[in-house]
């Protein structure tokens, strides 16, 4: 969820309601620690600090463990070591995934150090810590049990685990089965990850895997309303935090004004990300948003192309005056 999972996208599912947390971007370890040019954005948590997880990545224990100590300062649920990113230039970096294949004295010094800095911090020592995994290079579940085993002996109180292997691309269905297997042999709690693109996926993973939760990335900027759409279809309202004032988790029809939704998102990026990073960002949202089209294709092609992003409401608008149809979405 790279340059995804910032604030003007979590301010645009806050309209509709809120998960139960937001995990931040992936934060650089050893820029935050150095003062990066853009680390600050990074760590904005807007609209919901309270429901904060800062996702760390890294290659070097030292680093890491000086950036969880200034992390805690800012509030949140608590710490999330990324060993699970398998990006060609992270794995590569030694960073992600490349944890997998570590020897257990350099995962233990990265996580017992983490650790022992939650645990030496009055104010935080309640921050949960938690780490993010695939199934690594290959399908072996002896190896990641011990690995998981390994993790919660040095104090990790939760495991993601993105059931792919490091090679696996998107169009290899996830294996629930390895998340239902973790979940019950340990004794922390395990979160399911990947392939939840509907409600209806999410309730079907709820009822066949015995896990914690489960953590939507993707599906999240396809349709930010997600979460208050999973909510009242367990009958459970929009939670808490919903500023949406719509009714999304009461019952009651909603219509969706796609245009309306792309113009409070592009205002939101234009205030919470550096104009340097501005397009890209608005590139990778609407790569995903714009599936909700008919001619998702052709819109997509037109806004990857769009140099600015002042460019991108009137390649929308332009779009729902030859296909009206799509502009509203009743849910």
């Amino acid at each position: 969820m790279a340059t995804l999972s910032h604030e003007a996208l979590r301010l645009l599912i806050n309209r509709y309601g809120d998960p139960d947390e937001y995990f931040s971007e992936m934060i650089h370890a050893p820029s935050f620690v150095g003062g990066g040019k853009y680390e600050s954005w990074y760590i904005r948590s807007a609209p919901a600090s309270e429901r904060m997880v800062w996702q760390l990545t890294g290659s070097s224990a030292d680093s890491m463990i000086r950036a969880a100590e200034m992390l805690l300062s800012l509030g949140g649920i608590g710490l999330d070591l990324n060993m699970g990113c398998s990006a060609p230039d992270i794995a590569r970096s030694g960073a992600g995934i490349a944890w997998m294949s570590k020897s257990h004295t350099e995962v233990s010094d990265l996580v017992a150090g983490v650790r022992r800095v939650i645990d030496s911090t009055p104010s935080r020592n309640h921050a949960r810590l938690g780490v993010k995994l695939r199934l690594g290079e290959a399908e072996d579940y002896a190896r990641l049990l011990d690995f998981c085993r390994h993790l919660a002996d040095l104090g990790v109180e939760l495991i993601t685990l993105h059931p792919r292997v490091r090679k696996d691309k998107y169009s290899r269905p996830a294996r629930r089965e390895y998340v239902a297997r973790l979940a019950r042999d340990l004794a922390i709690p395990v979160y399911g990850n990947g392939d939840i693109a509907t409600v209806d996926d999410a309730l079907s993973y709820a009822r066949e895997v015995p896990c914690a939760g489960l953590m939507i990335g993707r599906a999240a900027v396809r349709t930010p309303w997600i979460f208050s759409d999973i909510r009242r279809a367990e009958g459970l309202g929009s939670g808490e935090g919903s500023n949406s004032g719509d009714g999304a988790g009461s019952g009651e029809r909603t219509r969706i004004d796609h245009l309306e939704v792309a113009e409070f998102f592009l205002e939101n990026l234009a205030r919470s990300q550096p104009e340097d990073f501005q397009i890209s960002r608005a590139h990778r949202f609407f790569y995903y948003y714009c599936d909700n089209f008919s001619f998702a294709h052709h819109i997509k092609m037109k806004i990857q192309n769009a140099i600015t992003v002042a460019e991108i409401p009137a390649l929308l608008a332009a779009y729902f005056i030859q296909v009206p149809d799509d502009r509203f979405l009743e849910r």
